[in-house]
C-alpha cells in the first residue's frame, strides 16, 4: 500500500472513532448553573473529555445530569461542579469561570474530578 492510502485509512479510522460517542450537547443544563447557554455550550466539550477518562470502557453515552455552582460568583469568578453520566459511572467535574474583559474564560480543574459511583 502506498503511504497516502495508508494515511486515509489512518484518518477514517480515527474519525470513525470520534464520532462514536453520544454527548447530550442540550442547553440550558440541567440544575442551577449561571454560566449562560453560550457559555455552557462551549464548556460541554471540555467537561466530557474528563468524563471520558472515568468512563467505563466501551462507554459511549453521556450526559451533564446536573449542575450547581460550588463557590458563589466573587470578583467575577465562580465555581460550578458539573455531574457526568457516563453509563454506569457519575462522575463530579469541577469547572472555574473567570469574567474578562473579552468574555468570560473556563477551565475544569483536573486534581478535583470525583468519580460518584
Amino acid at each position: 500500500m502506498t503511504k497516502k492510502l495508508l494515511l486515509l485509512l489512518g484518518l477514517i479510522a480515527v474519525s470513525t472513532a470520534a464520532f462514536a460517542y453520544n454527548f447530550d450537547r442540550t442547553v440550558p443544563l440541567k440544575g442551577k448553573s449561571i454560566a449562560d447557554t453560550k457559555l455552557q455550550s462551549d464548556t460541554l466539550f471540555s467537561v466530557y473529555s474528563f468524563a471520558l477518562r472515568v468512563a467505563e470502557p466501551g462507554c459511549q453515552d453521556f450526559n451533564i445530569v446536573d449542575t450547581k455552582v460550588s463557590k458563589q460568583k466573587a470578583n467575577g469568578s465562580w465555581e460550578e461542579i458539573w455531574t457526568v453520566k457516563a453509563c454506569t459511572r457519575t462522575a463530579n467535574i469541577p469547572v472555574i469561570f473567570t469574567e474578562k474583559e473579552g468574555g468570560t474564560t473556563y477551565a475544569v480543574d483536573p486534581m478535583n474530578v470525583k468519580v460518584a459511583k
